[in-house]
């Protein structure tokens, strides 16, 4: 049986900004962490930070996909935890 395609990620439009908005707020909290880098504001203490989130959120994926989570459920997901980190490193 053929799937509609609005079941998986709503509006493939809807997915598609969701994505979009995504990469710009994942690229803003880059920015700000190379910005700290470059003028020696950056603690030891972020840069491995850094590395164990990634390995945090890899995790995060596999349980939300293997739960069969929705796309859009990932999406939100990882905006929640971009969003925590443009507010702490706002500090």
């Amino acid at each position: 049986m053929l799937r509609e395609p609005l079941t998986h990620c709503g509006l493939y439009m809807f997915c598609w900004y969701r994505l979009a908005v995504l990469s710009y707020e994942s690229n803003k909290v880059i920015n700000m962490r190379l910005h700290a880098v470059v003028l020696g504001k950056c603690t030891s203490d972020e840069m491995v930070l850094m590395f164990t989130e990634k390995m945090d959120a890899v995790r995060e994926l596999q349980a939300i996909v293997a739960r069969g989570g929705d796309p859009t459920a990932v999406v939100e997901h990882y905006r929640r935890i971009v969003a925590a980190n443009v507010a702490r490193l706002s500090d």
